[in-house]
């Protein structure tokens, strides 16, 4: 019985230069696509900082970011996933900034006020952001936003575990009075909400470390278990 061998394609310069230039197409193609997304990202930001969600327009944001609609389309299929991705791309960098401020602090306190200054200062650099994130409504500190509602991502919701955790830190080295970790940690946030609320209101005329300082003192003056202890250096009493 006569068997038959498949033989195998051999690669050609003609094969290899065909995939080469096919892997070139899909690389412009990515990175026009990646262009495309911080274009809309960067345009839409302070629409949704100066309208809220509800009131900002796609074609506004297609004006602004230079896009024709059918070109924003094809990098967003709506105004929820630009709104969503503004909060996911700013939320990872304020969990990053907080994880690299802290990473080589080992005291509970100093390691949990560093991370809140961080996170404080991130919000007062991108004011846009802050005014997003406060457009919503409702406390920082609620179940809801713990919980992910209302648009956090999970970049949010790492950032307030963090948060709690560092406050187990803190209770169990005995620098916190006793209370329930995950109950401090959204009181700080809701703190941080009100003073960065107020912040805005007021003009956004007091320095931003100043405003960072001020917060980490209040965090200290509501949770330390022996309130004669020194304040944080530049913090007010």
């Amino acid at each position: 019985m006569a068997t038959h061998r498949t033989k195998s394609k051999k690669a050609t310069p003609a094969n290899f230069g065909a995939r080469s230039r096919q892997d070139a197409r899909q690389a412009a193609r990515a990175q026009k696509e990646e262009l495309y997304r911080k274009l809309v990202l960067e345009a839409a930001e302070p629409i949704f900082a100066e309208h809220g969600y509800d009131e900002a327009r796609i074609g506004e944001i297609s004006a602004a970011s230079g896009l024709s609609l059918q070109t924003l389309y094809s990098a967003f299929p709506g105004k929820a996933s630009i709104f969503e991705a503004i909060q996911e791309r700013r939320d990872e960098a304020l969990h990053a900034r907080v994880l690299q401020a802290a990473q080589d602090i080992h005291r509970p306190l100093d390691a949990l006020l560093t991370g809140f200054r961080a996170a404080t200062l991130y919000f007062l650099e991108n004011p846009d952001f802050l005014r997003i994130r406060l457009h919503g409504g409702f406390t920082w500190g609620t179940e809801e936003s713990a919980a992910g509602d209302q648009g956090r991502t999970g970049a949010w919701r790492a950032a307030l575990e963090r948060l709690k955790m560092s406050c187990e830190r803190c209770i169990a080295a005995g620098v916190f009075v006793q209370r329930d970790p995950a109950l401090m940690a959204r009181m700080m946030v809701a703190i941080q909400q009100v003073e960065l609320a107020h912040w805005l209101e007021e003009g956004m005329l007091r320095p931003a470390q100043e405003v960072s300082d001020d917060l980490a003192a209040q965090v200290t003056r509501a949770f330390l278990r022996t309130p004669q202890a020194t304040l944080p250096a530049g913090s007010k009493a």
